[in-house]
């Protein structure tokens, strides 16, 4: 069957928003006591400047894409948790080699009522996340629930190939005084890659796995101030076939967060890290602050650390991110948002890899009704990587249209 050149008006799109509006008007909320299944149904239609990420002519496409999900949510007396999951699929126009259909899930556990039974004082949470996808995000806009592992969306552009990714943590406290808790935090993040849909001189993947384990008090010092003390290890292994390799960090922080007024809040982290084997000492550091007006919410953040590189080389990298969102109530139904990130990675020792990246989006919500919203944006985007001398640059522009409804 031959797609039409005109995928704005494609009839699958028709006939999908044709199911969201009459499901809208008949289907009511699910719930069973302290139980709540929520479902919700995403379809979008978009121009792509580049579905294959790479630099050259002929990379533009029309793509269709619907999402299902169902969220169950659960509060029970010991227990509070969330359990997501759903399928992503695409339809290409020019590309239909390209089209797919990928999982997605998650769970978030409280069990700090729980553990508090057993140890007064103590908590525990967990999380899981993964999902597929042959086009693994280089950024997320703060805000999206995306389950994207954040070790790896700091602006590096793989080509396309598919990829699993996976990410797990458990968050443990233990209250010593009302001013005073120990944190203890573990993460598990990995992502491999398969089958490649470009050639292999365009770069190289790096199956990757990348620990983080952190440990330290926090000390509330005032009722407006909070002060964290924070050891860091890290661990990364890369594997490429029969090869492997990795390296590992340690190091501390120290972190401050105030709450200036209930709609203004300032987070500032700095420490240093020791990167092994080499012995080499960087530098860590973050910022960030969140405000909300009547009309307006803001907020910007910067990030230093040492992550690893899954693609063209697996070293450690000094990745610098800059992201700033503003959202501003237009109308009481009409939203407009634009969202930035800038960023840029190093190798350890610096010469032989380097990545720089932007992406800017623009956007307008409209809330069609308590269950529809439909969505506009532009987005624009540049990525450029420098290794062993050979440099590389493209670009990419999305238009999307979208349409989601939820029955929550």
């Amino acid at each position: 069957m031959a797609w039409s050149r005109r995928p704005f008006v494609c009839p699958l799109v028709l006939v999908m928003a044709g199911t969201i509006w009459a499901m809208t008007l008949t289907a009511p909320r699910i719930a069973h006591g302290e139980t709540k299944l929520v479902p919700s149904l995403a379809v979008s239609e978009r121009y792509d400047s580049n579905v294959f990420f790479i630099p050259g002519r002929n990379v533009e496409d029309y793509v269709t894409n619907i999402s299902p999900q169902v969220t169950v949510d659960h509060k029970g007396r010991l227990i509070d948790g969330t359990v997501r999951g759903g399928a992503t699929a695409e339809a290409y126009v020019k590309n239909p080699g390209l089209n797919y259909v990928a999982a997605n899930g998650s769970v978030n556990l409280n069990l700090d009522n729980a553990v508090s039974q057993l140890v007064r004082g103590a908590g525990l949470r967990l999380s899981d996340t993964f999902y597929f996808t042959p086009q693994a995000p280089s950024f997320v806009a703060p805000g999206t629930g995306s389950q994207v592992s954040e070790a790896f969306v700091r602006g590096i552009q793989a080509a396309r190939a598919n990829s699993f990714t996976n990410a797990g943590s458990a968050i443990g406290s233990y209250a010593l005084s009302p001013r005073v808790d120990l944190q203890a935090t573990y993460m598990h993040q990995r992502i491999h890659f398969g089958t490649a849909f470009v050639s292999p001189t365009t770069g190289r993947f790096f199956n990757t796995t990348f620990q983080t384990a952190t440990a330290g008090p926090q000390l509330k010092i005032s009722p407006l101030d909070t002060l964290a003390l924070t050891y860091r290890y890290q661990k990364t292994d890369f594997s490429q076939g029969s090869g492997g390799g990795g390296f590992r960090t340690q190091g501390g922080t120290t972190g401050w967060t105030r709450v200036f007024t209930p709609t203004l809040k300032a987070n500032v982290e700095a420490g240093m890290t020791v990167i092994e084997p080499s012995e080499r000492v960087q530098y860590l550091g973050t910022a960030s602050v969140e405000g909300k007006l009547q009309n307006t919410d803001a907020s910007l953040s910067y990030s230093r650390g040492v992550y690893p590189s899954f693609f063209i080389s697996g070293l450690p990298l000094l990745s610098q991110v800059v992201t700033a969102t503003v959202s501003h109530r237009l109308t009481a139904l009409l939203t407009g948002t634009v969202n930035g990130n800038y960023a840029k990675n190093e190798s350890v020792p610096a010469g032989s890899l380097a990545y720089e990246s932007y992406w800017v989006t623009v956007g307008l919500n409209y809330t069609v009704s308590r269950i529809l919203n439909a969505s506009l944006s532009y987005t624009n985007s540049e990525y450029k990587s420098h290794f062993l001398g050979q440099s590389a640059r493209f670009d990419r522009n999305m238009v999307m249209v979208m349409l989601t409804a939820e029955w929550n």
